[in-house]
């Protein structure tokens, strides 16, 4: 049986993140109050309806229940999970963009490596300076923001996989370190009985092909209000239950700027379900951008909902 590493919540991110590189997944045990967990469960009830909430696919087939869209439904999983100070810094340590959300941002933040040649026609040419990149994207956002809900016995692991395979086979042609940082918040207990999520540590440094051993595979066993973490090429999926209660979880990912999110977050979370939230939720959902990247005419570059300069036009 393997183990994942885990963290107390006073533990500095600089080594949540060191561990998280090194095995691909990490705990960290009660991040928050598990009140709080209740909270969000209250919220997300009080907004969505219960038939929307079966699962409808092969991934979670019903009998689980899914919500997706969270920063629409839920405030308070919004602004004490999504933006956690503790898991943004891990997130800025590992994504390592231009500009992070906690950590100052020194030398990453240099003008982009990019010169102008002149042409013989008189004309100029930019050229792109690869040797003098320092960060791996501009900023980062939000990939997905989901509810998902084991049934109580459900009867089947789900399968084992990797976020990158979402961008599979695009991803493979780009030389990115690593570009997702995936989290899994408890909303219950989550325990060997109940379907705590199988993590299989150190398989982001594996062949592609190669298959897990059982005895390879470590579970996120930890209390309400902890937090497990995964990388792009970890191995990772939901376990069985025999449990007669249910195992709540919400999990959000973070992705790097020039990667398209993988749920909708303006359809999920348009413009006037946005407004309300903070500054630093309003820009991981998606509503900033970069130089070249997400830009609209007339609104700024900072926060897309206010009137401003972004883009070239």
């Amino acid at each position: 049986m393997a183990y994942l590493s885990s963290f107390d919540a006073e533990s500095p991110a600089s080594h949540v993140a060191t561990q998280l590189l090194s095995q691909g997944g990490v705990v960290i045990d009660e991040l928050v109050p598990p009140e709080l967990m209740d909270s969000v469960r209250a919220e997300i009830r009080s907004n969505v309806d219960e038939a929307d909430e079966q699962g409808s696919s092969a991934l979670w087939p019903e009998g689980n229940h899914t919500v997706g869209g969270l920063a629409a439904v839920s405030s308070t999983f919004v602004e004490e999970l999504l933006v956690h100070p503790k898991i943004l810094e891990v997130v800025d340590r590992v994504l390592q963009p231009q500009q992070p959300m906690i950590l100052p941002r020194g030398e990453r933040d240099a003008p982009l490596p990019v010169t102008s040649e002149k042409l013989d026609d008189g004309g100029t040419q930019l050229v792109w300076r690869s040797e003098g990149a320092q960060a791996h994207c501009h900023h980062y956002n939000v990939g997905a923001a989901v509810m998902l809900e084991i049934g109580a016995g459900r009867q089947d692991h789900q399968y084992l996989h990797r976020e990158n395979a979402i961008y599979q086979p695009f991803i493979e042609r780009i030389g990115m370190p690593e570009f997702i940082v995936s989290t899994m918040w408890a909303g219950t207990d989550f325990t060997p009985q109940n379907g705590a999520t199988r993590v299989v540590p150190g398989s982001h440094k594996w062949p592609e092909a190669r298959v897990a051993q059982s005895t390879e595979i470590a579970q996120a066993v930890m209390r309400k209000g902890s937090v497990v973490l995964w990388l792009s090429r970890t191995l990772h999926g939901a376990a069985k239950s025999t449990s007669d209660r249910e195992r709540t979880g919400y999990f959000a990912s973070y992705i790097v700027d020039w990667l398209r999110q993988e749920e909708n977050q303006y359809i999920v979370v348009p413009e006037d379900a946005a407004r309300p939230l903070s500054k630093r939720a309003r820009q991981l959902i998606g509503y900033r951008s970069s130089p070249s990247l997400g830009w609209a005419k007339g609104r700024d570059a900072d926060n897309l909902l206010d009137p401003g300069q972004s883009g070239q036009l």
